[in-house]
């Protein structure tokens, strides 16, 4: 992780969007296909069947979601707003808290930490698609106007990169391997070096982000708010969740629930904001909340890990 930090401080035109090497076409059409490909060679098809019929555990995640993060970050926001900090720059960490959940992030750091990899899963993919429903309705109150992410996201786009390659996955697992393959790829290294890819594409993102027409404390808080903030929801999920819910099965929801899809964020904040005075504040915490949601994240599987 440090060395993808050096190397996209050296190197950010290499991947960062719209570079030599687009980290957006990495993430959309290798990582997140090859994730979810190794998620079903591994995934027992009946867990993930008994995750999906899991009431209780997907309410709560969808309640946590789209209901309990967007109403801290709006009292956040109320609170900060009184200490003069910049208003564009708290309404664009207010859009990204009503975004669903990344796609691949959250399952590399399940399999760090060996969590309930079938949790992760159905929760990512349940919270995912319903968020491009649920999510215009929060950005109606959020930007005073209900532009859907439905009309910028492709969503054949988005089954074929997750559910076709999960579905090709389990075919494998069921009808070749007969579950004999299982136990060949439970090293974590395959998983680390998407972290990694994806991790480079968001440093070089951040490193490139231009911040000129920014005051210096605006960035500082900005990176400040993101963490302790980051901090926040994953210790009130962790209070939360422990009450019922076995090891296994909270780290999972742990690492999705607290996660937020920055693709999706992005397309929302430029398209509303494109051309805007208050653009680079705005879309300054797309930079910088995916990079503290990744090294958070990181450290706290390597923490939790076995």
């Amino acid at each position: 992780m440090l060395l993808c930090m050096v190397l996209a401080s050296l190197r950010p035109h290499l991947g960062k969007t719209n570079g030599v090497f687009n980290g957006n076409i990495i993430i959309r059409y290798f990582a997140v296909p090859l994730t979810y490909l190794e998620a079903g060679l591994i995934c027992d098809p009946k867990t993930l069947y008994l995750t999906l019929s899991n009431g209780p555990l997907l309410i709560f995640t969808m309640t946590f979601i789209y209901v309990l993060m967007p109403f801290l970050m709006r009292l956040g926001v109320c609170l900060l707003t009184y200490a003069n900090v910049n208003v564009w720059l708290l309404k664009g960490m207010e859009v990204l808290y009503c975004m669903p959940p990344p796609f691949n992030t959250s399952l590399v750091l399940c399999r760090l930490t060996q969590a309930d990899l079938s949790t992760s899963i159905v929760i990512t993919l349940v919270s995912h698609f319903g968020g491009l429903f649920i999510s215009p309705v929060l950005l109606y109150f959020v930007l005073g106007a209900s532009t859907p992410p439905l009309v910028g996201v492709n969503i054949k786009e988005t089954i074929y990169s997750t559910i076709v390659p999960l579905a090709i996955g389990i075919a494998i697992q069921v009808y070749i391997l007969k579950y004999d393959f299982c136990f060949k790829i439970k090293s974590p290294w395959f998983s680390q070096g998407l972290l990694l890819a994806t991790a480079y594409h968001w440093f070089c993102d951040a490193v490139s982000v231009d911040a000129s027409s920014l005051q210096a404390s605006d960035v500082l808080l900005c990176v400040v708010i993101a963490c302790v903030g980051q901090l926040f929801v994953s210790c009130l999920c962790w209070i939360l969740c422990s009450r019922w819910l076995p090891r296994d099965i909270l780290l999972a929801a742990l690492f999705t629930t607290t996660h937020k899809s920055v693709g999706l964020g992005s397309w929302v904040l430029r398209g509303a904001y494109h051309g805007s005075a208050h653009g680079p504040a705005v879309n300054l915490p797309l930079s910088v909340l995916p990079v503290a949601q990744l090294l958070l994240g990181s450290l706290l599987a390597s923490w939790l890990s076995p």
